[in-house]
């Protein structure tokens, strides 16, 4: 993961609700949405929308829904992952600090993620073993014996 520095205002680009990202965590209840809906009628949206670089929203569905529902202008920050699993662990690693999830709430969202994960992980098992003959990529002085 990466911050690219790249920020958008609401008014340039209209950030994507993604379904696999925001079906992942916990909808907020109802008296913290309305916590979090007031604070922002307030004091504006200070925190920025988080997306990947397709536009789609990793982070801030729920102010960018509030922010969209009351015409009030936040700003899009563009981070960069490697591919959906390091942005939903993202996800879920910056959640855990901002909501009150317990061990049970966090537990069932890495359930969500784990045939990701397998999935990963088998696919970098394969690709560990097509090195090739010649040598390996990671220490290319190895020549393997033929």
């Amino acid at each position: 993961m990466k911050n690219t520095g790249i920020v958008y205002k609401s008014d340039e680009r209209k950030p994507q609700v993604a379904p696999g990202f925001a079906e992942l965590l916990p909808n907020l209840s109802d008296d913290q949405y309305t916590a979090l809906e007031a604070d922002i009628l307030q004091n504006g949206c200070y925190s920025p929308v988080i997306v990947d670089e397709t536009m789609r929203i990793v982070d801030g569905h729920n102010r960018q829904r509030i922010c969209e529902e009351n015409n009030i202008p936040y700003t899009i920050a563009v981070f960069e992952f490697d591919d959906d699993l390091e942005a939903k662990q993202w996800m879920l690693d910056t959640q855990k600090g901002r909501r009150n999830m317990d061990k049970w709430e966090l537990g069932k969202i890495a359930l969500k993620l784990k045939p990701e994960i397998e999935a990963k992980a088998k696919a970098n098992m394969s690709a560990g073993g097509q090195i090739s003959q010649q040598g390996c990529t990671v220490c290319p002085t190895l020549i393997w014996p033929r």
